[in-house]
């Protein structure tokens, strides 16, 4: 009877909100996360905003941050924002071939950009932005790669390329997808290792249907509790009557 009780209230438990994202954030690495907010996600929208967050999560704080922007499809007319304490540098590359934009023929584009720090920094977020003048076409995802670098050395990679017969990379390239609606892209790594484990956006925030739906959820677990400890109650005593 213990048993089916302790199963029972394990179960209601499990039910209550919170209870399940607590014991997700409890395995969670600590590690560095990189986190792409846009404002617009639009295939084809115009000034656009993006801006690559990037979390510490060792005291060796990051003071080098490259992102390798995609040529396939490219980004038009990107600048970078410099945060305080860090400088900017953007690499441009000539393509083989004119890509199509709304503006017309493209044959220049940024392929990248490096963030150093130019003054000492405590550990902590620090946010790297991008202005882009055109958005790709199409609804296929935008795949930047990047690599992060702290002031012990230590390095934090996101790619899905390598050389071949080496060992594929830990971490996929960040993916951006267009034509759905802006949430952050997290990704997440121990600093120093490569081998961290990928965790997932933070979850959006409770909806009162879903809050109502639980508590339904939980009443009529307690319920079912009451009715079952009532059916063995009156079973222990017509065995102690024998």
């Amino acid at each position: 009877m213990r048993s089916v009780v302790a199963a029972l209230l394990l179960s209601l438990v499990a039910l209550l909100p919170g209870a399940g994202s607590a014991a997700a954030a409890a395995g969670a690495p600590d590690g560095t996360e990189l986190v792409i907010e846009p404002d617009r996600v639009e295939p084809g929208a115009r000034n656009v905003t993006l801006v690559f967050r990037l979390t510490d999560g060792d005291p060796a704080p990051v003071t080098g941050f490259q992102l390798l922007l995609p040529t396939g499809r490219p980004l038009v007319g990107v600048t970078a924002q410099a945060p305080p304490g860090w400088a900017a540098d953007l690499t441009t590359t000539v393509l083989p071939a004119p890509a199509p934009s709304a503006n017309g023929p493209v044959t220049e584009i940024a392929s990248a950009v490096s963030w150093t720090a130019t003054e000492p920094r405590a550990a902590g977020a620090v946010d790297f932005t991008l202005h882009v003048d055109l958005m790709p076409e199409g609804a296929g995802p935008v795949r930047f790669r990047a690599v992060s670098t702290d002031a012990a050395g230590n390095t934090a990679e996101w790619t899905d390329s390598w050389a071949e017969g080496g060992p594929k990379p830990a971490h996929d390239a960040l993916k951006l997808a267009l034509g759905a609606a802006p949430r952050p892209v997290a990704v997440a790594v121990e600093h120093g290792d490569h081998h961290g484990e990928a965790i997932a956006a933070p979850p959006t925030a409770a909806t009162p249907a879903g809050v109502a739906a639980t508590a339904a959820a939980v009443l009529a677990a307690a319920a079912a509790l009451i009715v079952l400890l009532r059916a063995l109650s009156r079973r222990q005593r017509r065995h102690l009557g024998r």
